[in-house]
């Protein structure tokens, strides 16, 4: 069996094993099975190799890694997080409270820092209703299509792809450090960096792997980030969902005649196919104006980063950080608009309530299905 097969099968099975603890808890007869398991298709893999029991030996003892490292993890590990980013969020987040009006440094601080609770409930709730949530976090989600967008754009202005991975990569990366390197930015910077890799490389679809090793990884480190770190499930599915579905997307909206728009829409689609479930097990709505008012509100993602970016680094001089705040205000201000006038659609959302997690066991199996149909139609290569 390849190396580079073991290792993806290592990383799924990994994963899963986290989510059988997160699920089940912790029990002395599952462990007992995993441990029986591993032990059993390691005795047959030795007597009688073949490839169907390595790879049964392999998903056994890499649920019984997962398991292990989800029952032994300490919660401390996440408090250790809370360094540096800590005093250096609070110190802009207050600087931009004392210059912007309160509506609009609230949604400032939720997209640039991920600090949602000065956020009203009703404005929230427009957010919800026009599955737009996600830019009022530091994930994944947005930043990959911040990235994609930076790549995309520096392909139209004629650079060379190499060059235009390089500017979309350095773009990311001043991110991450100027806004103080919290841990949330950091794991949605690296789900960003790969989906660049990838693209960079060719054919989205064949450039999975390396996504789901690093999201292996953080998960070793993290194993709460799987089940309880919404910010971490949207960057690691929104991600895979543009990997997968972008080129479908690109193929359904070939007739949008901007090419920015139909980008946006393609990567805007691609990461909510794969994201739905979450937003619908945490929200409870399903948004049925999302790619309309995703048009409107998407865009704003990439200049009040990057305004943002500039704040960050000179918010000391405060001559300079109302520079940088001034266009964000008039950038908010209509995006605040947008949110509130297609939330008050009546038809905006359908209220579905909190869904177990039968959600996930149902939904993605028939995404994967759905992903297969695409492949054997040929509907989903960009060649075509």
């Amino acid at each position: 069996m390849h190396v580079s097969r073991v290792i993806v099968i290592f990383a799924f099975g990994f994963m899963l094993g986290v989510v059988l603890h997160s699920a089940a808890g912790f029990s002395w007869w599952i462990l007992s099975v995993l441990i029986f398991l591993s032990a059993l298709f390691g005795i047959i893999e030795a007597v009688d190799a073949s490839k169907e029991t390595l790879l049964a030996f392999f998903i056994a003892i890499s649920l019984l890694a997962g398991f292990l490292r989800s029952a032994t993890f300490s919660q401390s590990f996440s408090d250790s997080e809370k360094t540096f980013w800590m005093k250096s969020r609070e110190a802009l987040m207050e600087k931009s409270r004392s210059i912007l009006p309160p509506a609009e440094s609230a949604v400032f601080n939720a997209m640039v820092f991920g600090y949602e609770k000065e956020i009203s409930e009703d404005l929230k709730k427009d957010f919800n209703s026009t599955g737009t949530r996600h830019v009022l976090a530091i994930s994944g989600m947005n930043i990959s299509i911040i990235a994609m967008m930076l790549l995309n754009f520096g392909l139209m202005i004629g650079l060379w792809r190499k060059h235009a991975f390089w500017i979309a990569v350095a773009g990311v990366v001043a991110f991450i450090f100027l806004v103080g390197s919290p841990p949330s930015a950091l794991r949605a910077g690296i789900m960003g960096i790969m989906l660049l890799w990838a693209k960079n490389r060719g054919r989205l679809s064949k450039e999975w792997r390396p996504v789901l090793i690093a999201a292996f990884f953080m998960v070793a480190l993290n194993p709460a980030l799987l089940v309880f770190d919404i910010g971490f499930q949207l960057s690691f599915l929104a991600v895979i969902g543009i990997i997968f579905f972008n080129n479908f997307w690109v193929r359904v909206f070939k007739r949008v005649p901007i090419k920015f728009i139909r980008d946006l829409l393609s990567l805007s689609m691609s990461a909510q196919i794969a994201t739905l479930p979450v937003l619908i097990y945490n929200f409870g709505t399903a948004s049925l104006i999302s790619p309309i008012a995703n048009i409107f509100v998407v865009p704003v993602l990439t200049p009040i980063m990057f305004l943002g970016l500039g704040f960050s680094a000179f918010f000391w001089l405060d001559f300079a950080a109302k520079i940088f705040l001034w266009p964000c205000w008039l950038i908010l201000k209509a995006t605040v608009w947008a949110v509130e006038f297609f939330g008050s659609v009546p038809w905006a959302s359908v209220e579905i309530g909190k869904a177990g997690l039968i959600i996930f066991a149902v939904y993605y199996p028939m995404l994967i299905l759905f992903w297969k149909f695409l492949e054997k139609k040929g509907l989903n290569d960009s060649n075509k």
